[in-house]
């Protein structure tokens, strides 16, 4: 089914390397294959023909330096705390993204629908925004919720290869790509890497599927797509797992929890997966304050499962009545930090450029702040975040003239509110071809269309195109405008 390799498959797959990253076990850093001649690029697809034709692959492939990242919230001393992440050879890397993007296609149709992890057009937002919207049409049918997030140890480090090739085999139509994927996961070898320059020994790998290569998350989700149909509804994201069952009295929710948690733990059982128990939490979802303190009864293996009022999935502290306040507030004091840190990098006579400043804002305090905004963004308690975004605003653009509401709700989901009042006093120059001064002044408040008919380019609006590339945007798209001299 599948021939010799292409010099274009090739390209693509340098093309979405990531530059500037760290070499493998062979110190072949991303950039000398970017750079690469035509003369090179030829004979490398030619061998990366020839290694799948016969199935083999050079020793030094085989074998991968570890980096420990601790976890957030771990204690050093505890070696269970660390993330091991795997620096592959860039060739191989290359062979990876050469391979998925031939077995993607074919995969992907036979996921089931409730899998969204790492797919193309999905992301953890669209998971939270499903299980959230269940729960609230479960608000409007007056009806029980009850939600089990479970918790895999060390997933794809404890992936059975024997049970991986099975599932493959009913997954890929051809044999020659299943047993040239099983020869890229076999006879596989690490050595851990400290900060300060030690390694351990050799040490060999006889299951899982290394962190960190691009193959990994698709083949975890072929071990997974066969998880067994339960009465209670899966949402799953990669190894982040979670079912709901609504119903209409508690005895039901409890019964049919514990049922569906008897069926999943088997399976996982079987094909040699762990569930922890001990993070394997179970909430409650009502609109009843006189049992705000409701207590799930859900066990697996005889193991009782912690009951938390608000647990996180993919992120998001969900609370009982989705009013979302205390995962506002977690986000209001992570962003107060980092609005710390812009401040840190700006200064009234020293600091940063913009183009500086807006990327640094934009990769830490809108990270933060926007992450599942279309989840949470008809909270009443938006208004805890949208000062702290405001403040980051007026220090990357230098004028205390500007109010900015990022997370303003519309019926379509958040949209950017800007405001500009000009008090007279800017100094920022209008561009050329402007027939609009910074020094001149609007009778009253002019609306939105009237600005737009008036030709908003040539008012001071121009002055700030750092603000609204921030906001990724342009002066015409703006949601209202208002001019107050």
């Amino acid at each position: 089914m599948f021939g010799q390799f292409t010099t274009a498959e090739l390209r693509a797959a340098v093309g979405n390397l990531r530059q500037g990253k760290s070499p493998g076990h062979d110190n072949i850093h991303p950039e000398f294959v970017t750079h690469q001649s035509e003369t090179t690029s030829a004979w490398l697809c030619s061998f990366f023909s020839s290694c799948f034709q016969r199935s083999k692959l050079p020793k030094t492939w085989r074998r991968a330096a570890v980096i420990a990242l601790l976890k957030p919230g771990k204690t050093a001393e505890d070696p269970k705390a660390y993330r091991p992440i795997l620096l592959l050879c860039v060739p191989f890397q290359i062979l990876e993204r050469m391979i998925l993007s031939r077995i993607e296609p074919v995969v992907d149709p036979q996921l089931p629908r409730e899998q969204a992890g790492f797919r193309r057009g999905r992301s953890t937002v669209d998971q939270v925004t499903l299980l959230t919207q269940d729960i609230e049409d479960s608000f409007q049918a007056k009806e029980k919720v009850g939600v089990v997030l479970l918790d895999l140890t060390a997933a794809y480090d404890t992936v059975w290869h024997r049970g991986l090739h099975l599932k493959l085999l009913r997954t890929i139509p051809d044999r020659h790509m299943v047993k040239f994927i099983m020869e890229m996961l076999s006879n596989r070898s690490i050595i851990l890497r400290s900060s300060d320059g030690q390694r351990s020994r050799l040490r060999r790998l006889r299951n899982g599927v290394p962190q960190g290569s691009v193959l990994s998350p698709l083949l975890f989700n072929i071990y997974i797509h066969d998880l067994p149909e339960t009465t209670s509804r899966q949402y799953g994201y990669a190894d982040d797992l979670a079912i709901m069952l609504r119903r209409t009295t508690w005895s039901a929710v409890e019964q049919g929890l514990n049922q569906d948690m008897g069926i999943l733990a088997a399976y996982l059982r079987k094909w040699r997966l762990q569930l922890s128990t001990g993070k394997t939490v179970s909430t409650a979802y009502h609109l009843c304050n006189r049992e705000a303190k409701r207590e799930l009864s859900v066990s697996v293996d005889n193991k009782h499962l912690e009951h938390q009022l608000a647990p996180k999935y993919l992120g998001v502290r969900l609370d009982r009545t989705l009013s979302y306040k205390q995962h506002l507030e977690e986000v209001r004091a992570k962003v107060t930090a980092r609005v710390s840190l812009i401040r840190r990098l700006a200064g009234t006579t020293w600091g940063a450029s913009a183009r500086t400043l807006r990327i640094s804002t934009q990769a830490l305090v809108f990270s933060a702040a926007e992450y599942c905004a279309p989840v949470w963004s008809r909270s009443p308690h938006v208004k805890k975040v949208d000062p702290i975004v405001n403040n980051a605003l007026r220090i990357i653009t230098d004028d205390d003239d500007i109010e900015y509401f990022l997370l303003g709700c519309q019926n379509d989901g958040p949209k950017a509110l800007c405001v500009i009042r000009p008090n007279g006093h800017h100094t920022c120059e209008p561009l050329e071809g402007s027939t609009y001064s910074g020094q001149d002044s609007l009778e009253g408040s002019t609306s939105t269309d009237q600005c737009e008919s008036e030709a908003v380019a040539g008012t001071p609006l121009e002055a700030y195109p750092i603000l609204f590339q921030t906001m990724g945007c342009s002066v015409d798209n703006v949601a209202t405008m208002y001019h107050d001299c």
